[in-house]
This record gives C-alpha cells, sequence and structure tokens, in this order.
C-alpha cells in the first residue's frame, strides 16, 4: 500500500493569537489620509469605519510621511 502523506513530521502547531509588533498604530499623514477617503466609493460599505478609523498624524503641513 502506498502512503499518501507528504511527510510523516508532526503537523506544525500555529498560534491561536498573534501579539501585535506595535504597541501603538503607526498612521498615516492628514493628505494621504484624505486621499484614501476619497477612494470610499470603490470600497465595499462594510470596511468604511476600518478605513475612516486609521489614525492621522500630524497637521496639513506635515509631509514628512507622503510620497510624491
Amino acid at each position: 500500500m502506498v502512503k499518501m502523506n507528504r511527510s510523516s513530521r508532526k503537523p506544525i502547531g500555529l498560534p491561536l493569537e498573534l501579539c501585535s509588533l506595535r504597541q501603538t498604530p503607526k498612521g498615516l499623514s492628514k493628505k494621504k489620509h484624505d486621499h484614501l477617503l476619497m477612494f470610499l466609493q470603490w470600497i465595499p460599505e462594510a470596511l468604511h469605519d476600518f478605513y475612516k478609523n486609521i489614525p492621522v498624524l500630524g497637521q496639513q503641513g506635515d509631509d514628512a510621511d507622503d510620497d510624491d
């Protein structure tokens, strides 16, 4: 009889919960956040709260995080 198992090793146990890599969320610049909100018309409505609640860093004049 032929064994159909690919490996005789024990299966790998995966964790039930994943730890967060950051203590606080990173966030987006105000300019990027406003740009993202313009695209909500193409994003399913069930996901709108996620995108609207992304943290915003800095003020309107803070362009250090922006890619031109």
